[in-house]
């Protein structure tokens, strides 16, 4: 497709929709104009791994003086994952639509200091969609005959791409066999709880989503969502949820404090986060 046939096309609009939900992760449709610093995530190989995790590794020393191998892998591997999962969850929250998501429809570039990704490419212009969308008859697209059968499209496709990358993948810590996979679903996950503002009413309809999108029990991902409402000791109803994986941040951190969403961290001490919100 020409660059005037992709700025018009239903994708983009998709494409720009999940670009919108936050400042640090870009995602637009087709290759940019300047390919320098992206690469395909199916050209993503043991050595280029190998190489990202000791960029990593220098990251994580400048910021908090010192590094941890898990630390390293858990970056390098929750980076990695959000690409299918976070952007396919969030595409489908903001427009049921699930675009193209294995390795060879991925592209993403790096942070040039931070290591992070901070642009995602979406390269293939075909979509699944539901039967009412504006743009249903577009060759493109393909129907499926409802929500839940569009969810069932997003798991399989986010975890195709998973099974794919983890031929590849051999990080240099050993991370637990239940985190590999845990960060595809928690980059789904996070994506259906990013896509939108809780804060303006949309909780149920989060909820519901979560609910739809990972079900547990599937062949897919056995996990359920666990995004959930939790109440602070200020009265206040927050959407929180739980990781299955960790990215080991409070191995380099100086009071060895988890992340918020930490498998380490109960509601109840997540409840006293948000109250001191």
């Amino acid at each position: 497709m020409t660059p005037k046939d992709l700025t018009t096309h239903p994708l983009a609009t998709t494409a720009a929709a999940a670009d919108a939900l936050n400042e640090w992760l870009h995602v637009r449709l087709g290759w940019p104009p300047d390919r320098r610093g992206w690469i395909c995530c199916a050209d993503v190989d043991a050595g280029f791994l190998a190489a990202w995790e000791d960029r990593i590794e220098d990251y994580v020393c400048r910021t908090y003086g010192r590094s941890h191998p898990m630390t390293v892998s858990g970056f390098a591997l929750d980076w990695y994952a959000a690409m299918a999962g976070l952007v396919g969850g969030a595409c489908f929250r903001q427009s049921r639509r699930v675009p193209r998501l294995g390795r060879a429809a991925l592209a993403f570039h790096r942070h040039p200091e931070d290591e992070y990704p901070n642009g995602v490419a979406l390269l293939d212009s075909r979509f699944w969609c539901l039967p009412d969308d504006p743009d249903a008859a577009h060759p493109d697209a393909t129907a499926v005959a409802d929500e839940a059968a569009l969810a069932g499209v997003l798991r399989g496709q986010v975890r195709r791409h998973a099974d794919d990358f983890f031929t590849a993948y051999a990080g240099r810590a050993r991370l637990p066999r239940r985190h590999k996979l845990g960060a595809f679903f928690d980059g789904l996950d996070t994506g259906v709880w990013y896509g939108g503002d809780p804060k303006v009413g949309a909780a149920a309809e989060v909820l519901r989503l979560g609910a739809t999108v990972l079900p547990g029990a599937d062949p897919e991902f056995g996990e359920r969502s666990s995004v959930h409402l939790l109440t602070d000791g200020r009265g206040r109803t927050h959407l929180s949820r739980r990781r299955v994986g960790c990215c080991y941040y409070f191995k380099v951190h100086d009071d060895q404090e988890a992340c918020s969403t930490c498998p380490r961290v109960d509601d109840e001490a997540r409840a006293l986060r948000y109250a001191d919100e």
